[in-house]
This record gives C-alpha cells, structure tokens and sequence, in this order.
C-alpha cells in the first residue's frame, strides 16, 4: 500500500467544521510508559512494560482566529469537549479509499499565537489533552477505544480487553 492522504478536518463538539481552517493535525501518539530495571550483577538494563499508556495529546495548527476554537481554552474542572478528527486516505497502487476517523474527549489546555510575520497568513498552534476518551477507527473498524472512567482500554488493536478487569471493578 502506498498510501497518499487526500485530506483531513477536525470537528469541535460535532458542530464545528474546521476543514477550511486546518493546516495541521497529529492524532496522539501510543507510547507505553517503561521503567529501566537493571538486575543485581547484570551487565544489561532492560525495560519493564505493560505499566500503562503515556498521557495522550493531539496538536494541531489553524490558519484563523477563531474566537469559537480560542474561547475552548481551559474552562472550570471537570468541562471537556468532543473533538473529531478525519482523513481521507487513498491507495496509489490500487485506488483504495479509506477513512480513519479519531473521537476524543478532552480539553484545549494551550493556545498559543504563530510568530507574525508580514505577509504571511496566520493563526495559532492548539493543543487538546487531558484526554478521558479516546476511539481510533479505520474503513469502518474500531482498533483503539480507551474510556477513563470505565477503567481503561476497551479495544486493542481491534480486540476487546479487560472485560473482567471493568466486571470486577465497576459492578
């Protein structure tokens, strides 16, 4: 597959189409947290996984100012908003088209104005984390869902997980 992205948008609280202000979006990275263990007498430090998930933020860039995307920033405990993410993807050997859409909760925690520069266009590089839901979907199939208050991940790589971790704790 040599796939050419054909574009993307991000739409703020299922009502706000930023498709034509757009310039850049990062879908949050997956880093697994580790720690560096290094036995008594060994010669070789190793990394101990498995202890969870950094948390996750996803950057993005408008050519605006928006007053309706600035006026997100921060807010009281406990306010988040929905942010969508989408790009259209097509497959240059073959001509396959494929959607991979992201839905996060989470909060606009930095606003920050580009440097001006005369006659340049523009606008502000956002950043959204404190992230509490998180669903990555391709061509129509979940891979990653991941929703803090029912205890974690629900889907890995398209597998349902710690179904018996949410029974216990959450019943």
């Amino acid at each position: 597959m040599l796939p050419i992205l054909r574009g993307f948008t991000l739409i703020v609280n299922d009502s706000l189409n930023l498709m034509i202000e757009i310039e850049t979006l990062q879908l949050p990275g997956l880093e697994e947290i580790t720690e560096d263990y290094q036995p008594g007498g060994g010669d070789l430090q190793v990394q101990i996984a498995g202890l969870g998930v950094k948390a996750l933020e996803a950057p993005f860039k408008l050519k605006s100012h928006s007053a309706d995307v600035i006026g997100l920033f921060g807010g009281p405990p406990g306010v988040r908003h929905n942010f969508t993410g989408k790009k259209f993807i097509v497959d240059e050997m073959d001509g396959t088209e494929i959607e991979h859409a992201i839905d996060i909760t989470g909060r606009l925690i930095s606003v920050a104005e580009e440097e001006m520069s005369g006659g340049k266009a523009s606008g502000y590089d956002h950043k959204i984390g404190s992230i509490t839901q998180y669903s990555h979907m391709a061509d129509g199939k979940v891979l990653h869902r991941f929703n803090f208050a029912s205890g974690g991940w629900m889907v890995r790589n398209g597998v349902p997980v710690n179904e018996g971790r949410r029974r216990v704790l959450f019943s």
